[in-house]
């Protein structure tokens, strides 16, 4: 699933695949008292060589029969289950959207700013009106002067536009009694580093399709630019790009942990007039910020007077509208899809308006209210215990596995084994939820209700720099189909969302899942203990509780897997990134064999049972495989390549079963097939 750092990971991309039934045809009476719920058969292709690609032969016609909708740019399990939600959604939504509330209540403020997404004709004839209205352009219009350029600055990040740095509260990593100030580059149009300077033709193009974008944009708001004006805005994106950490270097959470003063900032980086900024933000509590890319900020102080005041202007000019461009007119949000979603991701057909209205609610600080309404029509309390039972067992196997491993020493093992025993769980929704006492949300202006969001957000998070950790607060909403773990707060979550059919279903045996939920469960454990969660002591803080030696072993054991998955080619001349992916490899690899090693424990004392020709432990591995099935657009697949910090979905089952002995064993694989690595490359971690 997802580990996450802080700040909060925005990718949200588990999406694999699946089905909620065990066929398309109900089965008979006789057959579903014969056999319970358990593998997709009819998905498999058995013509494939399960020892050369297991993937295709657990999925193969499956991946022929269901190319990408239009309106996608992948199909997979997640969205099979996340489309079954947003059915539900829209209807809650229909309800509070249509029923008068009070003023201020949860059901008004959801209601209220789903009808301001979907009254599109409105939003069209207001025009650039909203814009005007909340004078983010304007003010990035006005500025003559440096001192202008960051009263700008100060006005725009309460806001929620991503103008040259970023600046969020969140928990100190090194002491997380406390919460503290971040500063971290920021400031581009496009998804990362990379995408400014790879060489490819396919980045060339990009670059010139993002440049067009910034044209049409301005063109569509009778703000037209000249040729020349965009190359000025898109030489400070290329700039700010060329003085940022690329994905891969940003995952070393120490080498982001830089402790400042405001004396310290205003030495080092005097061009930036930090007093003047944190008045304009309202931040009064400021003994200590982290600055998370010190060499940004000092590339960022001399590049500030470099460059012409004008050029500027034009820069902050652009990122109000990149950020805005979408909750605009009609034409402008086509032109945001055809650029976002067309070029980027190969996605042929925009979403109806009220499934983007639920991804907007659902990425929002809003979303908790969809999710409690949503856990308040479709929740079971008792498979919240039963998942809560098999996250206690298999805890207890992955003790019992440290504790066997034959590379860590004793004084490391104990430390391992405490943390493990002091994580905390949270399952389904929050025990309190988020009050919205003074979030102002109307029907009839969509812009205004996302800054006014901005705006709360902000606030909400000065305002805890003063108070006690929130230890309660969840990062994901209760409807979402995915999971994470917080190392801060050494949590692993498990939203209502996940927590069913075909991750978990009390109908399906055993085998199904412990493969797919017990897999879940395990991979967010080993989290904890992956390159960057190891760094996490039990108490949540960022430290280094390892000796040397071990430090050592798990490095070289780890480099095995980033050789393995850089050696994996999803298209022509496209490799996964072993380092910016070994995080979700190794939890992949630790979460499959600990939930199998779980499975083959509740078995002791039953008989086994061979079914369709598969034998208990085959059924485990072929419920995996079948979980992460997927088809998606070339596009899409680079760009993932690209950002994400997931394998793509086939080779989140190749490229761990191929260090898994027990598959080996269980399908009778051998040395030099293609589904296994050879004895010197296999990585067995935890």
């Amino acid at each position: 699933m997802m580990k996450i750092i802080i700040p909060i990971c925005a990718t949200i991309l588990l999406f694999g695949a699946c089905t909620s039934r065990l066929s398309k045809t109900e089965p008979s009476e006789e057959a579903a008292k014969a056999e319970p719920l358990m593998l997709e058969f009819e998905y498999m292709d058995t013509t494939a060589d399960l020892k050369e690609d297991f993937y295709q032969y657990c999925n193969g016609t499956w991946l022929k029969d269901n190319p990408v909708p239009n309106d996608k740019s992948k199909f997979s399990t997640f969205n099979v289950v996340d489309d079954r939600i947003k059915k539900r959604l829209r209807l809650l939504l229909l309800d509070v959207s249509h029923d008068p509330s009070e003023p201020g209540s949860d059901e008004q403020i959801l209601g209220d700013f789903y009808t301001s997404f979907m009254d599109t004709i409105r939003r069209n004839d207001k025009g650039v009106q909203p814009l005007d209205e909340s004078r983010l352009f304007e003010y990035a219009l006005s500025i003559d002067n440096l001192e202008g350029v960051i009263n700008v600055l100060g006005f725009h990040h309460p806001r929620g536009v991503n103008s040259i740095f970023n600046f969020y509260i969140e928990i100190d990593e090194k002491d997380n009694s406390r919460y503290v100030p971040y500063l971290s580059q920021g400031g581009l149009g496009l998804p990362n580093k990379a995408y400014y300077f790879d060489t490819d033709e396919r980045s060339i193009g990009i670059r010139e399709k993002y440049k067009q974008h910034m044209s049409n944009v301005f063109e569509l708001l009778d703000l037209s630019l000249s040729k020349e004006e965009i190359d000025r805005i898109y030489a400070i994106e290329e700039n700010l790009a060329k003085f940022s950490r690329s994905q891969e270097e940003n995952r070393d959470n120490n080498a982001k942990y830089n402790p400042y003063s405001v004396d310290q900032l205003i030495e080092e980086f005097p061009n930036i007039n930090w007093k003047r900024y944190f008045d304009k933000i309202g931040l009064t509590k400021k003994d200590k910020i982290i600055v998370q890319q010190p060499e940004f900020f000092a590339s960022l102080n001399k590049l500030l007077v470099q460059l012409p005041i004008e050029d500027w202007s034009l820069y902050l000019q652009w990122r109000v509208l990149n950020e805005y461009e979408s909750a605009l007119t009609i034409a402008v949000n086509e032109e945001h899809f055809d650029f976002y979603s067309r070029v980027m991701r190969g996605r042929k057909k925009m979403k109806e308006d009220w499934e983007r209205a639920i991804v907007k609610i659902t990425r929002s600080p809003i979303s908790e209210i969809l999710g409690k309404k949503f856990v308040e029509v479709k929740f079971s309390a008792a498979d919240k215990e039963k998942v809560n039972e098999m996250v206690g067992y298999i805890t207890e196997i992955f003790d019992a596995r440290i504790q066997d491993l034959d590379w860590m020493s004793d004084e490391t093992k104990s430390k391992a084994k405490t943390k493990l025993a002091s994580f905390a769980r949270k399952l389904g929704f929050p025990d309190k939820w988020k009050s919205f006492k003074g979030l102002e949300i109307c029907d009839s202006n969509y812009l205004k209700n996302l800054v006014n969001l901005s705006l709360f957000q902000f606030n909400d998070k000065l305002k805890k720099l003063n108070g006690k950790i929130d230890k309660t607060e969840w990062y994901m909403p209760p409807h979402m189909v995915n999971a994470y773990y917080n190392p801060v707060l050494n949590e692993i979550v498990f939203p209502a969302g996940i927590m069913q059919n075909p991750f978990f279903d009390s109908q399906y045996e055993d085998a199904v899942n412990y493969a797919r939920m017990g897999a879940v469960i395990g991979h967010e454990l080993t989290h904890g203990f992956d390159d960057q969660g190891s760094r996490y002591g039990a108490d949540g803080n960022l430290e280094n509780w390892w000796t040397t030696e071990d430090s050592i072993q798990f490095l070289n054991k780890t480099q095995k897997l980033i050789d393995q998955y850089n050696e994996f080619e999803v298209l022509d001349g496209v490799f996964i990134n072993g380092k910016l992916t070994l995080g979700e490899n190794i939890a992949d690899l630790g979460g499959l064999t600990i939930a199998y090693h779980a499975y083959m424990k509740s078995l002791e004392g039953k008989k086994k049972e061979v079914i369709r020709g598969f034998t208990n432990e085959q059924r485990f591995f072929l419920a995996f495989g079948q979980v992460w099935k997927n088809t998606i657009k070339e596009d899409e697949l680079i760009t993932r390549v690209k950002t994400d910090y997931h394998s793509p979905g086939k080779y989140r089952v190749n490229g761990t079963l191929a260090n898994m002995p027990e598959f080996f064993q269980a399908f009778d694989v051998e040395e030099g097939a293609g589904m296994r690595q050879s004895p010197e490359k296999i990585a067995k971690i935890w």
